[in-house]
């Protein structure tokens, strides 16, 4: 049920039932030339579809309510068609969105999101503070992905996606490389393929993005964070240096990893993996047992001054 399309008292009926309303936030933003500038609502869709499948399970009464899907995409990836929207007018579209969802009657919202960029997802966490502070519960799950990629150990979990790879010592590579495919690549590819087959264009024929050189004093930074114990700020700043390094890659590719290698089955496999851990994490938000899950790399903020210096520069 699109929740803005029905009757304003009907609306409020739905939501009196205590049925979560759906609001995804995504960028229009270029993917490569062979995935749609609407990639991330489109994923974030089918994620939608899946999660509230599993959520119902204990609550059968519960209608599917999504609410619209808002263009918003802070540090979306350069290319033709991409839109870019600043972290404090983010911040105030969210918190707008989020406010106007509490006055209607929402008790329960899933704020979904397939745009991995820190900034984006630390506008976002606003709408959560803001549905919290107004009695809502509220879950960003999103964030939950971006922690577990983090870490190559935890990346191991999805190992049947690469099985369709012959090569053992490719196959391994981009397994333990997972965290680094994090744009338009094997594993956002073959994600789409899953959900979304027909919107996907020739990605077999292309090359795989050229080798990416991390920015050598986030690295060093890492270094240091690891050999104090900071073992988490430690692979965020990993991270950086190669987001910030793939970026600086010319001729810009617009996709990490192996496109080519992508499949629906794998997309399959990662949808199942990630809409289990999600339907998890916003049974426990709502039912009380746990707090929605904070994004990475919240210094991030602090550092570009809020957003006013691009952290690609």
């Amino acid at each position: 049920m699109q929740l803005f399309d029905l009757p304003h008292e009907d609306a409020r009926r739905a939501l009196d039932a205590g049925a979560p309303v759906y609001l995804s936030i995504n960028p229009v933003e270029y993917h490569g030339p062979h995935l749609p500038l609407h990639n991330d609502a489109i994923v974030s869709a089918g994620l939608i579809r899946d999660v509230h499948r599993k959520v119902r399970a204990r609550h059968p009464d519960w209608p599917l309510l999504v609410g619209a899907d808002l263009e918003i995409g802070v540090e979306p990836t350069p290319g033709p068609g991409s839109r870019f929207t600043s972290l404090p007018i983010a911040r105030s579209l969210v918190r707008e969105a989020c406010r106007a969802l509490a006055e209607l009657g929402a008790r329960r919202v899933v704020l979904m999101t397939f745009h991995g960029a820190p900034l984006h997802n630390i506008a976002i966490e606003v709408g959560v503070d803001e549905l919290r502070s107004r009695g809502v519960a509220a879950v960003a799950p999103f964030n939950l992905l971006t922690r577990q990629l983090l870490g190559v150990e935890d990346a191991a979990m999805y190992a049947p996606a690469f099985d369709h790879i012959d090569d053992a010592r490719e196959r391994d590579e981009m397994l333990r490389t997972l965290h680094l495919d994090f744009h338009g690549g094997f594993f956002e590819t073959s994600m789409t393929l899953h959900y979304a087959p027909d919107s996907v264009g020739d990605h077999r024929s292309l090359p795989p993005c050229p080798t990416i050189v991390p920015r050598i004093g986030l690295r060093a930074a890492a270094s240091i964070a690891r050999s104090t114990g900071a073992s988490q700020l430690a692979k965020e700043l990993e991270l950086a240096a190669f987001a910030l390094g793939w970026h600086a890659l010319q001729p810009f590719p617009g996709y990490t990893g192996k496109p080519h290698l992508a499949r629906a089955q794998s997309g399959a496999f990662f949808a199942e993996k990630i809409v289990e851990r999600f339907a998890r994490a916003i049974d426990d938000v709502f039912e009380g047992r746990a707090r929605s899950p904070e994004p990475i790399m919240a210094w991030t903020a602090k550092l570009t001054l809020d957003g006013r210096i691009s952290p690609t520069a």
